[in-house]
């Protein structure tokens, strides 16, 4: 390349060169323009200068040659340049003594390499000022990552400080409920003892009062013995026959008495007897409750069949009554009216006969039907209860599953929450 054009472009580069140093480049230029050349990359080329400790060491006196030391270490550091751009052939004696067109060539690939490397810097300025934007985005998103994981273990504590403190109320509740209890338990007692104390005052006073209505009933009977109190030997006998007389009839109600004492034990009887009756009817009705309802429409049956059938007794009757009215009118006195009479007289005692059975069954009916309703009643009285139980309990079934339902949400949203303080939005970015 011709001094004048690679001037050009070292001044498109920023360096100001003399045209005598082209085309007769020295030691001294040639460094001069590599040094200019490593600062334009942001090198520090004093640091790069400077011998390393290896150096130092073996560096023998004070008066060994630093400025040799110097061009090794930059041209060192200008190897690593020409490696990446394929300028394989430079050499240290290129720096020391420099050849004018190897030189000028050297240097026209080098600065060549530099603007190329300016433009795409130009060209990829947005994207490095991207990526910059993005190393503080996620510098900050780490900072708040640390700051959520800072608060999220703060509320950790908190949290755990608060299940403490509830369990210690809980603690305390449980204690306070005991003593509660326990005070349930004396009230019970001293109100039981009040009870009794009450219960036996008023035992005292109603003693009292019957003590009381006794000594009153006492003095109007000594009031009236008083008044009837013989004064003569006459009135006594009189007083005496009317006393025997009042003992005889005593003695009469008292016979009286023990002779219904004797019935009403003879009754007591009976009506145990009628009880154990009653109570192996309602073992048989809660054990055979279907065969007692097919009796029971059975003797319904045979009731309505009684019933139509008396009818037709009534009706014949009503039928020979009123042949026997016109019989006796006509003052018959042949062998038919006789017999009319007597089959009269048969159809109405069996008349009576049905009706009797007919009340009879009818009772025993009744009884059965009222003994039928009541187990009827009974059986849909649990029944009423069992469904109350079974909507009781789906009732209580239904409050738990919405519990434990809100409860899974919760967690649901403390888990988000929790996520999002620690992730949130930066996490999507990333």
């Amino acid at each position: 390349m011709e001094p004048e054009v690679l001037q050009g472009v070292l001044e498109e580069s920023g360096i100001q060169v003399d045209m005598k140093n082209l085309q007769n480049p020295t030691e001294e230029f040639m460094i001069y323009l590599i040094t200019e050349y490593l600062s334009r990359y942001h090198l520090d080329v004093n640091q790069i200068a400077n011998p390393t400790l290896e150096q130092l060491e073996c560096l023998s006196s004070p008066d060994s040659p630093w400025e040799v030391i110097k061009v090794i270490n930059l041209f060192s550091a200008l190897s690593s340049f020409c490696n990446e751009i394929f300028l394989v052939d430079l050499c240290l004696t290129d720096i020391i003594s420099p050849g004018p067109k190897r030189a000028r060539r050297q240097i026209k690939i080098l600065f060549n390499f530099f603007a190329y490397f300016k433009n795409k810097m130009v060209e990829h300025e947005t994207s490095f000022r991207e990526l910059d934007n993005r190393q503080r985005e996620i510098d900050d998103m780490i900072e708040n990552k640390s700051l959520s994981i800072a608060k999220i273990g703060a509320t950790i504590d908190e949290r755990e400080s608060k299940i403490e403190y509830k369990q210690m109320l809980q603690k305390e509740i449980e204690n306070l409920q005991k003593h509660i209890e326990n005070n349930n338990k004396k009230k019970q007692e001293l109100e039981n003892q009040v009870g009794e104390i009450m219960t036996r005052h008023q035992d005292k006073h109603k003693h009292f009062t019957d003590l009381k209505a006794k000594a009153v009933q006492l003095h109007k009977i000594t009031v009236e013995l008083q008044s009837k109190i013989v004064k003569s030997p006459e009135e006594y006998a009189s007083r005496s026959s009317e006393l025997k007389k009042v003992i005889e009839m005593k003695k009469e109600e008292r016979q009286e008495l023990n002779d219904s004492i004797q019935k009403k034990k003879l009754q007591i009887k009976i009506n145990e007897s009628a009880q154990e009756l009653v109570k192996d009817l309602k073992d048989k009705f809660q054990i055979n409750s279907k065969d007692t309802y097919k009796q029971l429409k059975e003797a319904t049956e045979n009731l309505k069949f009684a019933e139509k059938k008396l009818n037709t007794l009534s009706h014949d009757i009503q039928r020979w009554s009123s042949i026997e009215k016109q019989n006796s009118t006509d003052h018959s006195t042949d062998n038919d009216y006789e017999s009319h009479k007597q089959l009269l007289f048969e159809l109405d005692n069996q008349l009576l006969d049905k009706e009797r059975e007919c009340n009879s069954q009818k009772e025993m009916l009744e009884r059965v039907k009222l003994e039928f309703n009541e187990k009827k009643s009974i059986l849909e009285h649990e029944l009423s209860n069992i469904k109350a139980t079974e909507n009781d309990g789906n009732k209580k079934l239904k409050e738990f599953e919405n519990y434990f339902r809100k409860k899974i949400l919760e967690e649901m949203d403390l888990r988000k929450q929790i996520m999002e303080k620690v992730f949130g939005s930066n996490h999507e970015k990333l």
